[in-house]
């Protein structure tokens, strides 16, 4: 269900008072309120403006205050104080002012930590509420598309719903994944060793086979301490803790898209006890993060400059598409009996996937991308859709993404396809057309449905009378992740993954007329039919159950219980 619950900020609640910065308030916080916050927040379920100060007559004194500007406002839903957008830039402020307010710090008051803390919160709430730009989208369902991602895509990295324990499962198992065929690639060639090596400086570990080992053991405990819903955990082991402290810093600098935090998401309380940051940032470090190591690597090694981009473009193509989206995509599509694109005269508009199954035919690309930080974080629906067409539909003048199965599906349709001959003599083709992405910070609620529309455009466009909608299906838009964590389910049976993308195709296009003169009950269908229609892929698939003993095995050979 799409729920838009409003954050509170320091005039709603204190209008007689002037605000002043976070940083103000959180210097009158004593060090070890300040110290602690920043893995509480981590915990669920977060305190409101109801429950977060326990002397009970500042309390009341805050819930009067809340629910007189929720009347005056006609505010429908309770609003919030915390998110997990606000607590990562708490944390972030706390940490890149350490001197200042941890150091000699000597606030020792209950009641006034929770108040200021509290202000500080609401504080950096109108920050992040002053940022989102929902564009002007006219039509409701459009409008509403343009607006989920606009609240999604800045925090889809960690975690887009109010539980994340399934969203954190299904990462670590993905994630653990990925990082295996990555060590997998780089030990293919002698020629990466150098990448390996700069990997294994970097985190401190003695070879490969020991970063595999610390990154299982983080991986489990981090399963283990959020499952339980703690933040804080001690080690003493010496080749535990120098793996550990490398994922640490004294030092943080604010930063658009909390980059720091990613680089360091463990916070070194003292030699042997630490906590975390942030659940998703410590995973994420071993597959989206790694890249910017071995970047570092490539260019020192080839002599380049450290802005050249040219390792994303070797990344991209000989890890992100040749290895690992073919491997995994290979054991989607293991039968025999279907057939992948043969080898042509040409690579014009070769597919990044193809693969044939009687009359049907599933069409990939693969984009595995960046977002410049300052995108990302801007909230602003005009620079994401502008990122979103250069990235996936055409980039100047090429045909990037959408594009490029437009110009696939136009070679069959014409029987022109170079890459199956089987297909230039038949008509009645079933074609399903995927764009795959690498990052899941795209498989975020509206993103399908309004990439969709752009592709139902072009592509009536390129095929004028010839386009048929029975036999040119919509545009499935999926991550790696989820593949991954659906490959139990779709490698047993060869009609599995077809029978998911149609039920999405269903979901998207679902259409209810709303009849009711209850305004309540309509407003409630249409929160319902809106999210039928903008439910991303990953969401499709409720009733499965991933299998537990998959996720124990991938830590067996390093836990002894």
């Amino acid at each position: 269900m799409i729920r838009t619950v409003q954050r509170l900020e320091f005039e709603n609640i204190f209008p007689d008072e002037e605000p002043k910065d976070a940083t103000y308030y959180l210097s009158k916080v004593s060090s070890s309120t300040l110290l602690g916050v920043i893995g509480f927040t981590t915990t669920d379920p977060q305190p409101n403006f109801d429950n977060f100060i326990t002397d009970p007559d500042v309390s009341w004194d805050i819930i009067q205050r809340v629910t007189k500007y929720g009347k005056e406002n006609e505010i429908p839903e309770k609003p919030e104080v915390i998110s997990r957008e606000a607590s990562l830039r708490l944390a972030e402020i706390i940490l890149a002012n350490r001197t200042d307010l941890l150091d000699g710090n000597t606030n020792n008051h209950v009641t006034d930590d929770e108040l200021n803390i509290l202000k500080a919160f609401l504080i950096i709430n109108k920050e992040v509420n002053e940022k989102q730009n929902f564009g002007d989208a006219q039509d409701n369902i459009d409008r509403m598309a343009e607006m989920l991602i606009t609240m999604s895509f800045s925090s889809a990295d960690i975690g887009i719903y109010s539980h994340t324990d399934l969203e954190f499962g299904k990462l670590v198992y993905a994630t653990l994944t990925k990082f295996e065929y990555l060590l997998a690639f780089l030990a293919s060639k002698t020629e990466y060793d150098y990448l390996q090596n700069a990997l294994c400086i970097t985190f401190k570990v003695s070879d490969i086979e020991e970063l595999r080992k610390q990154v299982k053991l983080l991986f489990a405990m981090l399963l283990r301490l959020k499952l339980n819903n703690s933040y804080k955990f001690s080690l003493e082991d010496p080749d535990n803790l120098k793996f550990l402290k490398s994922l640490a810093s004294a030092e943080i600098e604010e930063s658009a898209d909390f980059t720091n935090l990613k680089n360091y998401p463990i916070y070194e309380i003292d030699e042997n006890t630490f906590s975390i940051i942030d659940y998703f940032f410590a995973v994420d470090k071993f597959f989206k993060s790694v890249r910017f190591i071995m970047k570092d690597a490539y260019n020192k090694y080839h002599k380049l400059g450290p802005k050249d981009g040219s390792f994303f473009g070797f990344y991209n193509t000989e890890f992100s598409e040749e290895f690992l989206m073919k491997k995994v995509l290979d054991e989607v599509f293991h039968w025999k009996y279907m057939v992948k694109r043969q080898i042509a005269d040409t690579r014009d508009n070769e597919p990044d996937y193809y693969v044939r199954h009687g009359n049907k035919i599933y069409l990939f690309e693969n984009k595995d991308i960046l977002v410049a930080a300052g995108i990302k974080s801007s909230s602003d629906i005009a620079e994401i859709k502008k990122l979103l067409k250069k990235k996936f539909l055409k980039d100047d003048t090429r045909a990037v993404g959408i594009g490029q199965l437009i110009k696939s599906i136009e070679q069959i349709v014409e029987n022109k396809f170079p890459y199956d001959d089987y297909v230039n003599q038949k008509k009645n083709l079933t074609i399903y057309p995927i764009l795959l992405v690498s990052d899941r910070i795209f498989e975020i609620p509206g993103m399908n449905y309004i990439l969709n529309q752009w592709y139902l455009e072009l592509v009536k466009e390129k095929l004028a009378d010839k386009y048929n909608r029975n036999l040119i299906r919509d545009l499935t838009f999926i991550d790696m992740d989820t593949l991954i964590y659906w490959l139990p389910h779709l490698k047993t049976k060869d009609g599995n993954l077809r029978k998911i993308i149609e039920e999405h195709h269903r979901g998207m296009n679902f259409q209810k007329k709303i009849n009711t003169p209850d305004l309540k009950k309509a407003h409630e269908e249409a929160n319902m039919y809106f999210h039928h229609n903008l439910s991303p892929i990953s969401n499709r698939f409720e009733k499965y159950r991933f299998p537990r003993k998959l996720m124990v095995e991938k830590f067996r050979d390093v836990l002894k219980d």
